[in-house]
């Protein structure tokens, strides 16, 4: 969301603009369940190799996997937060316009 004003300072939402950005979030939420998809092939060959080395992978796997599924989480969060801020705004919008039609 680019927060622009128009000519009387007012701040606008451009609708447009708003599902564009989460459509950008629910993009980069899709490449991360992706990475997610390529780990657990991984992770499940890492869990054949022995010693130090498969601990230390799964160990990775299992970290990585963690961040990704947090990161995943706060993208839904974030979307979740843009169309809340957005209904407000837009019923804060509807109540100042009924104010005013009853001012006329």
């Amino acid at each position: 969301m680019s927060g622009l004003r128009d000519s009387s300072g007012t701040i606008v939402i451009d609708e447009a603009e708003v599902e564009e950005d989460i459509r950008r979030i629910q993009q980069a939420r899709g490449k991360l369940d992706e990475a997610k998809q390529y780990l657990d092939p991984a992770a499940i060959d890492s869990e054949r190799m022995r010693g130090l080395t498969g601990d230390a992978l799964q160990e990775q796997f299992t970290k990585m996997n963690k961040d990704l599924a947090e990161w995943e989480n706060f993208c839904e969060g974030t979307i979740s937060y843009i169309r809340r801020v957005v209904a407000e705004y837009q019923r804060i919008d509807r109540e100042y316009a009924a104010k005013a039609k009853e001012l006329k």
